[in-house]
């Protein structure tokens, strides 16, 4: 055999081997009658029943960072925990119950793939998997458990183009690929699992808020102080008042203290974290755990600080400074922020998957218009019982005296009987007033008890929910509630100055002339008033009529007996004043 024909045979056996790998990876359906035998049939025939799940695991490989972000949600013993993201407690049984709902009954459709090359091309490469060589082509793997049995386990692939609700769907261990018509119920958005709202509270609750804006001195490990902000109200219908307000000058920004209650009220979850081993609820470290330096690189990384206290402890504060809220039932919220931070939805819900050995910080920065970015905060929350809050205990009534008439004096014989009378009703009605008052004071006092019973409670629950983790949150909600004293407070406008007067309002209201008011009972026949500077009306010569008393000060002289009175010796005009009286003189020939 000469070289020629080698080489001959060797084109012709490569080009067949070529020829048969590419049919082995092209889609076959139609010509592996075998294959085409399974189609129509259930994957999962046993499974009939989905109250039997007890668990869901979503696998999602993201071919952008080559990262596995796992999703699951089980129920262990009563309680539906997240082991994916800390084994935070979950709202599980619901939402469980549809997407197993969703699975059953899923049937193998035609067939897109027969071998482990098509597996790439329509997505179905398993996530787990650990060829690092095959990073694309992966797809989601969800599995539905009881226990730890696989109710449904498949490999969801590519959507297939051009159909609706239909999928390139393999099972793990099968080689063969088929296109599944499937509309599956289930998210694996953490906040739909869990309960958002973090603080459960009551806006119209709110009574008191208050803003302490103070930093950690990283390098002395104390506190610097800064502006404290109090806002009070005595009920939900009155208004907020701060402390150290000058009336005079200042007024309140109602509503920037209304967007707050709204921003506390709206405060939810997005993202959780798993507290510091040895850091309690109180936010301090207890006595036997020494934290280790790869816990407050982490804490310093995200803005908080363990910080010596007087009794030679450590407690957890925040360069953010610290809010606090107090209801009207004695629970006090006291919320610690961090820093500002940006990461896709994986890394708010539960961090990076680099482990926390490794990293400096967890979330590592990213540009804030990436796509799918957002900004986000870290939030520490303790719980606080406030007794004062509910209101002082009532008073328990005083009883009325045995005999409060034991010192009065006796009274005389005759009325014994209907004093004594008199005070046994006094004394029956003071003690039935005695009595109505007791039974309130107990029902007030038994309900104040009941109060502080009930807010303790709510206060032990608030802290186990708090206990094991700490938060994230939209940044956004940090800013509305991130307020100081000047975001508070304006200036009060100045008093409006009265506008000048109109002519016809200032000029004064001159009096009427003189001659355009008569003199009230004042005749020609009457003598002016003493005093007066015009001259005194000579009576008439032929009557003698006394003036009226009315008109004088001087009281009129009786008239004289005879009934004609001689004009007067004089007739000058000069008369003194003192000699203008409003009596006539008396007759000179009276006496002749």
């Amino acid at each position: 055999m000469n070289s020629m024909t080698r080489t001959l045979i060797y084109v012709v056996v490569a080009v067949v081997t070529l020829t048969l790998a590419i049919w082995n990876g092209m889609p076959s359906a139609e010509m592996n009658v075998n294959v085409a035998a399974n189609v129509g049939e259930k994957f999962f025939p046993e499974f009939t029943d989905p109250t039997e799940a007890t668990g869901v695991r979503v696998i999602v490989f993201d071919d952008e960072t080559a990262v596995i972000k796992p999703f699951e949600v089980s129920r262990v013993g009563n309680e539906w925990r997240i082991p994916s993201h800390y084994d935070y407690p979950a709202d599980g049984a619901e939402q469980l119950s549809k997407t197993a709902s969703s699975l059953v009954g899923v049937e193998r459709g035609a067939v897109a793939g027969e071998s482990e090359l098509d597996f790439a091309r329509l997505g179905v490469v398993d996530p787990l998997a650990d060829d690092k060589d095959s990073l694309k082509g992966r797809g989601d793997r969800l599995t539905l458990t009881k226990g730890d049995t696989a109710l449904v386990d498949l490999i969801i692939g590519n959507k297939v183009p051009d159909k609706t609700d239909q999928y390139y769907v393999r099972k793990p261990d099968d080689k063969i690929t088929y296109i599944t018509n499937l509309k599956i119920d289930l998210t694996t958005k953490f906040g739909d699992w869990i309960e958002p709202d973090l603080l459960i509270i009551e806006p119209a609750s709110l009574r008191e808020l208050e803003i302490h804006d103070h930093s950690v001195d990283v390098l002395n490990g104390r506190i610097l102080a800064g502006s404290d902000v109090i806002l009070t109200r005595a009920s939900d219908s009155d208004p907020w008042t701060m402390a150290g307000l000058d009336p005079a000058k200042e007024e309140l920004k109602s509503s920037e203290v209304n967007a707050m209650v709204t921003a506390l009220d709206g405060l939810k979850i997005i993202g959780v974290r798993p507290k510091p081993e040895g850091l309690r609820g109180d936010l301090r470290m207890t006595g036997d755990v020494t934290p280790s330096r790869s816990t407050q690189r982490e804490l310093n990384s995200r803005g908080y600080y363990l910080v010596p206290t007087e009794d030679r402890g450590l407690e957890l504060y925040s360069n953010e400074g610290e809010l606090s809220a107090l209801t009207n039932s004695g629970v006090k919220y006291v919320l610690r922020f961090g820093d500002l931070f940006t990461g896709d939805e994986f890394d708010i819900e539960v961090g990076s998957a680099q482990s926390e050995d490794e990293e400096e910080t967890e979330e590592p920065s990213k540009p804030a218009d990436e796509s799918g970015s957002k900004k986000s905060r870290y939030l520490f929350v303790s719980v606080q019982f406030d007794p004062d809050a509910i209101g002082a205990i009532p008073t328990k009534p005083v009883p009325p005296a045995e005999s409060e008439t034991e010192a009065s004096p006796e009274p005389a014989d005759g009325d014994a009987a209907e004093s004594e009378t008199e005070t046994a009703e006094i004394t029956d009605d003071k003690q039935a007033a005695y009595e109505a008052a007791l039974k309130q004071y107990e029902r007030d006092l038994e309900e104040h008890k009941k109060q502080l019973e009930d807010a303790r409670k709510l206060v032990d629950q608030l802290n186990d929910r708090f206990a094991d983790w700490y938060y994230v949150i939209d940044a956004a909600s940090f800013d509305r509630l991130n307020k100081g004293r000047a975001d508070l407070v304006e200036e009060k406008a100045p008093a409006e100055e009265p506008a000048p007067e109109t002519s016809t309002e200032t000029k004064p209201e001159m009096p009427a002339p003189v001659n355009s008011t008569p003199v009230p009972e004042e005749t020609t026949s009457t003598p002016a008033p003493a005093g007066t500077s015009t001259k005194p009306e000579m009576p008439a010569p032929t009557e003698a009529t006394p003036a009226p008393a009315a008109t004088t000060s001087t009281p009129a002289m009786p008239a004289p007996a005879t009934t004609s009175t001689p004009p007067p010796v004089s007739t000058s005009e000069t008369t003194p004043p003192a000699e203008s009286t409003s009596t006539p003189a008396p007759a000179t020939t009276s006496s002749q």
